[in-house]
C-alpha cells in the first residue's frame, strides 16, 4: 500500500505545481524549498519501497518504518486535498461574484471557510513544513536497512515440494483424484494437460501427490516426473529437473536450453511420460512454447498435471481438463486437525477436547493447510483453556500465522502490482463473509483515490473492473456469481484471506462486531486507524462515542436493527474530519415515526467523497451538506428534504434517491451539476412557473447522465419549450427512461407532446406510466 500511496502523492505534487494557487502559495516564506525537499525525499523512498514492503513481513523494525511512512504520506495527501478544496471553493465563489468589482488578493493570504474550518496559505505552508520534518527523519532512517533499489523484489518462496506424501494424511479428495487419473490415462493425443486450480492452502499440491501415488501404483507410465515451479519460471532449471526425473543424471553438464531440450525430446520419444508441474505462476505463453515443442516428440503422448492458483495460467498452458478444487467440509477439516492434534494423547484427554476441536475445525473454512497447521499448533497445547484461546482468536492473532498459514498468501499478495495490492488490502475493511458487489467495491476504490492513474471517470470504472477480475483470477475472491454474459458481479473473501489482510494492516484497518444491547462506546484502539467497519448483530444504539477517529477515512456500519442519535453523529462529525467515505446502513429501526436529524457538523467533513444514509425513518439532510465540495457519491433512503443549494456540490457524480418516497420535490440547482453521471430518480416540473423546483428543462446541461432514469413529471400541462430545452435526445449515455405522469389530467395528448419534444434517438428505450 505504501508504494501506491507515495506514487500517488508524487503525481499530485507534480500536478499541483502548475496551479496558479500553488504559485501564490510559494510566496509564503520558504515553502517552495520545502516542497522541493518533500519531493526529493518521497522520490528517494520510492526507489526502495518494493524491497521494504517485502521485508516488513519478517522484520518488525521495517514494518514500523513503513507504518511511519504511511502516516506521513496520508497526512500529506490530506494537506494536498485541503489545498485543492480551498482552491475549488475560491474559484466557485469568484464565479458567483464575477460581476462585483474587487481588488486582487494573494491567495496565499486569503482565508477559506471550509465546513467551519478556516484555511489559509500560511496554514498549508506550516503543515507542509511539519510533515517535511517527519519525512526527512524517515528518509534518513531508511539507509540503516540497506534496502535494494531494484524495481521488483521477490518475497521468500515456499519450501520445495516433492512427489512423496503420506497418503493417509490426505482426506476428502479421493473422488476428484479418481476423476483426474481417469482423464490422464484414457485421453488420446500427443499432449494432454490437466489443471488443478484453487486458492492457496486448499490442497492442490496434496491432491497432485495423491494422483502421483495412484498412477505409480497402477504402473500407468514409464516415467513420472515431479517439477516444483514455485520459483520464477526458469526454463533451463525446469528442463534440467525434467531430465533428472527421466533418469539423466548428466544434465548438469548441459548449459544451453537448446541442448537440454534436445535431450528431453530424445529421452521421451519412445516412452509414456507423466509430468507434474506444481505451483505454476507464469502467465507468459512464451515460457512454455519451447518445452511444449520438445515434448511433442513423444510417440505415446505426454500427460501433464499442473497446479496453480491463477485462472490465467490454465489458458496459457492450454489445459484440456480443469478441476477447480472445492473447499473441504467441516467434517474433513476436523479429521485432518485431530490426526495432528490428538497424536500421543490419551482417550479421556481427547474426549475432553473434542467439542472445542470441532469448533476450531470450522474456523478452517475448508482449507486443508489451515486444518493441518492448527492441528500442529494444538498438539503443543495441553489444557482446554489454551484450545479455547485458539478458538476465540482470529488467524492473524495466532503465533503460527505469519510463518505457516499466511506465507502462501503473501506470495499471492506480492505477485500483484502495487496499485492492486492497495485495492486488495482495502477489502479487509468489510466484515468477514460480506458479499462484495463488484460495482460497489469499484466505487469505494474510486472514492479512496485508488484508481486515479487515469483521469476519465469511465476509464476509472474499466480499470476497477480490471482490478477486480485480476484478483478473482488469482483465487483471492470466492463464491463468485456471474451474469448471463459471464461477467462477475459479486464475490466473497475467504476468512483466511481476510485475516491475512488484517495481519498486514494491523491498526490501520479495524473491524468491530458488537452484540451488546446496551448503549456503548467504541475504541478503535489505535489512532492510526484509517478504515473501519462496525457490524452490529443485536438491537443496539450507534455508539455515543468512538475513540480514535481522528485519522479515519472510512466508516461503514452494518446491522439488522440499531438506532442512531444526533448526539453520536454530532460527536463523530466533529472529530472524524478526515473521512472520505461514510456509509450508514440503518435497516429495521424500532422508532419508525421519529425523524433522523443529521447534524450541521457534517459540513466539517471537507474530504468526504462518499455518503450513504440508508434508513427506514424519515431523514432530512442539513444545508451544510452543500459545503462538501468533494462529494461525488450521495445515496439516501427515506430522505424527506434535500438541501436547497445542491448546485454547490460541483463534483457530485452519483445521486441515488429512488427509495425516498417522502421526497416531494428536487432543488433546481441539480440542473447545474454538470458532472452528474447517475441519477436514478427525479421529480421534475413540466411547466416553467416554479422557479425553485427542478423542471424538465433543467436537464439541459446534464449531458453526462448514463444508465437508467426514473422521471416523475409534476404539473397539469406540458410546456413544449421546456421539454425541448432539456435536450434529452443528446444524453447519449442514457439508455432507458421511465416516465411517470403524476398529474390527474395526464392523457395521451400530454404523452404525445412529450415524445414530440423529446426526439428519442435509436436504441433508446422509453416507457410511460400513469396515462
Amino acid at each position: 500500500m505504501a508504494a501506491a500511496l507515495v506514487s500517488f502523492i508524487l503525481g499530485q505534487l507534480a500536478t499541483i505545481t502548475f496551479e496558479t494557487a500553488w504559485q501564490e502559495l510559494k510566496l509564503v516564506m520558504g515553502v517552495e524549498e520545502e516542497v522541493r525537499k518533500l519531493q526529493k525525499n518521497f522520490e528517494a523512498i520510492q526507489e526502495v519501497l518494493e524491497d521494504a514492503e517485502v521485508k516488513q513481513v519478517v522484520d518488525k523494525c521495517v514494518k514500523r518504518w513503513i507504518d511511519k511512512l504511511k502516516d506521513v504520506a496520508y497526512d500529506m495527501e490530506d494537506v494536498l486535498d485541503e489545498w485543492t478544496t480551498a482552491l475549488s471553493k475560491l474559484k466557485a465563489d469568484e464565479a458567483e461574484s464575477a460581476s462585483v468589482p474587487k481588488k486582487k488578493v494573494r491567495l496565499s493570504r486569503l482565508p477559506f471557510n471550509l465546513g467551519g474550518q478556516v484555511v489559509r496559505g500560511y496554514d498549508i505552508g506550516d503543515k507542509i513544513r511539519r510533515i517535511n520534518v517527519d519525512l526527512d527523519e524517515i528518509a534518513k532512517e531508511k539507509d540503516r536497512y540497506h534496502f535494494a533499489r531494484s524495481e521488483i523484489t521477490q518475497p521468500r518462496r515456499l519450501e520445495r515440494t516433492t512427489a512423496y506424501v503420506d497418503v493417509s494424511e490426505i482426506k476428502g479428495r479421493n473422488d476428484v483424484r479418481d476423476n483426474i487419473v481417469t482423464k490422464l490415462t484414457s485421453d488420446e493425443g500427443s499432449i494432454q494437460t490437466v489443471s488443478i486450480i484453487g486458492m492457496c492452502g486448499i490442497g492442490k499440491t496434496a491432491l497432485a501427490q495423491l494422483v502421483v501415488n495412484h498412477v505409480k501404483g497402477q504402473n500407468s507410465f514409464d516415467d513420472v516426473v515431479w517439477v516444483c515451479v514455485s520459483d520464477f519460471f526458469d526454463q533451463i532449471k525446469i528442463a534440467r529437473e525434467i531430465l533428472e526425473g527421466l533418469g539423466c543424471g548428466s544434465s548438469r553438464d548441459l548449459i544451453s536450453l537448446q541442448g537440454l531440450l534436445d535431450n528431453i525430446a530424445e529421452k521421451v520419444r519412445d516412452r509414456k511420460v507423466f509430468i507434474v508441474f506444481d505451483d505454476v505462476w507464469t502467465e507468459r505463453e512464451a515460457d512454455w512454447e519451447a518445452l511444449r515443442a520438445a515434448l511433442q516428440h513423444c510417440k505415446h503422448g505426454i500427460r501433464i498435471l499442473v497446479t496453480t492458483r491463477k485462472e490465467s495460467v490454465v489458458k496459457v498452458i492450454r489445459s484440456s481438463h480443469v478441476f477447480r478444487l472445492e473447499l473441504l467440509s467441516d467434517e474433513v477439516c476436523w479429521e485432518i486437525l485431530k490426526s495432528k492434534a490428538f497424536f500421543g494423547r490419551g482417550e479421556s484427554e481427547c474426549r475432553d477436547l473434542e467439542d472445542v476441536g470441532m469448533r476450531i475445525a470450522k474456523k478452517c473454512k475448508g482449507l486443508a493447510l489451515a486444518a493441518k497447521e492448527l492441528g500442529s499448533l494444538l498438539r503443543q497445547k495441553r489444557r482446554r483453556v489454551e484450545w479455547e484461546r485458539v478458538l476465540n482468536s482470529g488467524f492473524w492473532e495466532l503465533e503460527i500465522a505469519e510463518e505457516y498459514i499466511f506465507r502462501p498468501l503473501l506470495l499471492s499478495y506480492y505477485d500483484l502490482p502495487s496499485t492492486i495490492r492497495r485495492c486488495l488490502l482495502y477489502c479487509a475493511t468489510f466484515p468477514k463473509d460480506y458479499v462484495m458487489g463488484k460495482d460497489e467495491l469499484i466505487v469505494h476504490w474510486k472514492m479512496q483515490g485508488f484508481l486515479n492513474s487515469v483521469d476519465d471517470d469511465s476509464e476509472m470504472e474499466l480499470k476497477g473492473e480490471e482490478y477486480f477480475e485480476y484478483l478473482a483470477d488469482r483465487s483471492l475472491f470466492q463464491d463468485l456469481e456471474r451474469d448471463d454474459y459471464g461477467n462477475i458481479f459479486v464475490g466473497k473473501m475467504h476468512d483466511l484471506v481476510h485475516d491475512c489482510l488484517l495481519f498486514m494492516t494491523k491498526d490501520e484497518i479495524v473491524t468491530k462486531e458488537v452484540d451488546s444491547k446496551e448503549t456503548w462506546n467504541l475504541d478503535l484502539v489505535s489512532k492510526r486507524a484509517r478504515h473501519s467497519s462496525i457490524k452490529i448483530s443485536q438491537p443496539n444504539s450507534f455508539p455515543i462515542c468512538i475513540n480514535g477517529v481522528e485519522k479515519l477515512r472510512t466508516l461503514i456500519t452494518i446491522g439488522e436493527s440499531y438506532d442512531v442519535t444526533s448526539e453520536g453523529l454530532k460527536k463523530l462529525f466533529s472529530e472524524a474530519k478526515c473521512l472520505r467515505l461514510l456509509d450508514f446502513q440503518l435497516p429495521k429501526v424500532r422508532k419508525v415515526s421519529e425523524q433522523i436529524q443529521v447534524p450541521e457538523e457534517i459540513g466539517n467533513l471537507i474530504h468526504l467523497r462518499y455518503l450513504t444514509f440508508l434508513s427506514y425513518r424519515s431523514l432530512e439532510l442539513p444545508e451544510s451538506v452543500c459545503d462538501l465540495r468533494n462529494l461525488e457519491y450521495l445515496n439516501i433512503v427515506n430522505c424527506s428534504k434535500l438541501p436547497k443549494e445542491m448546485e454547490k456540490l460541483i463534483n457530485l457524480k452519483y445521486l441515488y434517491t429512488r427509495d425516498c418516497n417522502r421526497l416531494s420535490h428536487y432543488p433546481k440547482g441539480i440542473g447545474r451539476l454538470t458532472s452528474l453521471q447517475r441519477l436514478d430518480r427525479i421529480i421534475a416540473r413540466v411547466d416553467c412557473n416554479h422557479t425553485t423546483d427542478f423542471s424538465v428543462g433543467d436537464f439541459e446541461n446534464l449531458d453526462m447522465l448514463r444508465g437508467d432514469l426514473w422521471l416523475e413529471l409534476e404539473g397539469n400541462w406540458i410546456s413544449i419549450e421546456e421539454v425541448e430545452r432539456a435536450k434529452l435526445h443528446k444524453k447519449i449515455h442514457l439508455m432507458e427512461l421511465r416516465v411517470v405522469f403524476r398529474s390527474n389530467n395526464a392523457g395521451h395528448e400530454m404523452k404525445d407532446n412529450f415524445i414530440k419534444a423529446l426526439i428519442p434517438r435509436p436504441n433508446f428505450h422509453i416507457h410511460f406510466f400513469g396515462i
